[in-house]
């Protein structure tokens, strides 16, 4: 069974929200500016619902890096891996509990039980934790497919509820955390397509 367009464009936003999360390289973050962002900004404008503005912005962002992408490298750096006085914004589900939570707390178990059962290996750097963000989002775009896809109906609900129940409250507090950081435009557009995208779900 074919997938409907309007459900193809927001999964195309959520492998776009994948991207920008890993921390592409410079060929990368071209394509993405050169085609990727326009072409689903072109999309997105079809279908009431959609994040429309965080792709904008994201789009000015990308083409305010005029071709040189190496501040985004080092904004990646600081925002999500190594920052001068701690990590502003950890891509970690664990790192956004409260309480001064760390990485492989108990959401990580979580995802890491989640990947296995469905038969699922990260696709990120070994050492990565199962509830990085890229990672969660790769998973809801799994469940996503197969349910929309007819493959297996019953997975569509199953992302559904990862979203709302599991992604959004902690995404939105990831957010919340990188707008204090003084974040580069693009990430931040991108944390708010990433919770447009997962508020979006429930209604595609």
């Amino acid at each position: 069974m074919p997938i409907a367009d309007s459900k193809i464009v927001l999964l195309k936003a959520i492998e776009l929200c994948v991207a920008v999360f890993r921390g592409p390289g410079a060929s990368l973050w071209a394509a993405m500016t050169d085609s990727g962002v326009p072409e689903l900004l072109t999309s997105v404008q079809h279908y009431s619902g959609l994040p429309v503005e965080p792709l904008s912005r994201l789009r000015e962002g990308l083409a305010g890096c005029d071709g040189d992408f190496d501040t985004l490298e080092t904004e990646y750096v600081r925002l999500f891996i190594a920052g001068p006085g701690g990590v502003p914004a950890p891509l970690y589900e664990s790192c956004h509990l409260g309480g001064g939570s760390r990485t492989m707390g108990r959401p990580a178990l979580d995802m890491r039980d989640r990947l296995a059962a469905a038969g699922l290996a990260v696709d990120l750097d070994s050492n990565e934790p199962p509830d990085h963000l890229a990672i969660e989002l790769e998973y809801l775009y799994h469940l996503l497919a197969l349910g929309w896809s007819g493959d297996e109906p019953a997975r569509a609900d199953e992302g559904v509820e990862f979203a709302t129940s599991v992604m959004l409250p902690w995404v939105r507090r990831f957010r919340d955390a990188l707008a204090g950081s003084d974040p580069h435009p693009v990430f931040m557009a991108g944390a708010d397509l990433a919770v447009g995208v997962l508020e979006s779900v429930p209604h595609a």
